[in-house]
């Protein structure tokens, strides 16, 4: 398929690229380097601001960042006293953004190509669009499943009986990550991940934001709800293209990790559902972790592989953090 993005009439258009960092370390300095790097190149130009949020970071990342935006144009930080999530300070920064689109990228993503202008372009072409995603790869080169069908109880199932991992090829199992499609036109789509969300300042504004309830998980996809209910549509366009080292930050704890994925999303439910859904789907993520506790058991008696031996002792405290309330905080 041709690039629909690639129009050479768009005019200079401004862009406020929020990024939220906490213990960003060994990660938030490629992110904020490639933006310097590849930003306002290819035609049309955009004019850009970087805005770091960084949530009371311990590492050394916080300095990091304060030495960079102080030596680099256009990049400016804001520190808050405590870790507020991922929701709260993506809509601090969008509150102190000056431009017309609001780009919220994860801390351990990086641009690796210029011209960014023709995905502004193709937003600008779509006159009901919303929120709009590109095509994202690992440091492996392969394709992350970014663009992805709203949660619901049956996809919740295939997830939790492994179902959307055994028939990733089917449209019904693969529905929500979408395996079932090769990601490489431009779609119309349900939601898209938060590690890179491009929206109009205004859409954003008359959503509300991202809901603060969320602290962390799950708010990318109820924006996109929201925006969807709205009557807007959320585009996918595959044609420009990022490094995402997916989870990064957050596999430091990845048994923290997965409790907070559960939580969220029971709380989608129950904000945008029912609480009977809400409890329907949060029994099927127990049951899908006690199904990966029973196979990585078993798994582990057979492979001496130190990493699957470490995922049953991670998926049960995973359940341990869950049902004890502990949170990123």
């Amino acid at each position: 398929m041709n690039d629909p993005g690639n129009k050479d009439n768009l005019e200079m258009t401004d862009l406020s690229i929020i990024i939220v960092n906490y213990n960003g370390s060994g990660f938030i300095e490629g992110c904020l380097s490639s933006i310097k790097k590849y930003f306002g190149q290819g035609m049309p130009l955009i004019l850009y601001e970087a805005i770091v949020v960084d949530n009371s970071s311990t590492d050394t990342s916080g300095t990091y960042v304060k030495e960079f935006c102080s030596k680099n144009t256009g990049f400016r930080l804001i520190e808050n006293t405590e870790n507020i999530g991922f929701g709260r300070a993506s809509n601090r920064g969008a509150s102190e953004a000056s431009g017309r689109f609001l780009l919220f990228l994860n801390p351990d993503c990086k641009i690796i190509e210029g011209n960014f202008g023709k995905v502004v372009s193709y937003y600008l072409s779509n006159d009901d669009a919303g929120a709009l995603g590109v095509k994202i790869i690992g440091t492996d080169g392969r394709l992350q499943h970014s663009c992805r069908s709203f949660p619901s109880i049956s996809r919740q199932f295939y997830e939790s009986f492994f179902l959307h991992k055994i028939f990733a090829g089917s449209r019904v199992f693969g529905s929500y990550f979408m395996t079932w499609w090769d990601h490489k036109n431009c779609a119309q789509v349900d939601w898209l991940s938060g590690s890179f969300l491009m929206i109009k300042r205004k859409y954003f504004e008359e959503a509300g934001g991202f809901d603060s309830d969320y602290f962390m998980y799950s708010e990318d996809a109820d924006l996109c709800l929201k925006l969807y209910r709205k009557g807007l549509r959320n585009y996918y366009y595959p044609f420009y293209t990022i490094q995402h080292e997916d989870a990064a930050v957050a596999s430091v704890d990845m048994a923290l990790r997965e409790s907070q994925l559960w939580r969220a999303r029971r709380l989608y439910f129950l904000k945008n559902y029912s609480k009977l859904h809400a409890i329907l789907v949060s029994l099927l993520y127990f049951i899908g972790l006690v199904n990966r506790i029973a196979v990585f058991f078993l798994i582990s008696v057979f492979n001496r592989d130190i990493k699957k031996q470490k995922r049953v002792p991670r998926y049960i405290r995973a359940v341990r953090l869950y049902f004890g309330g502990r949170s990123y905080k």
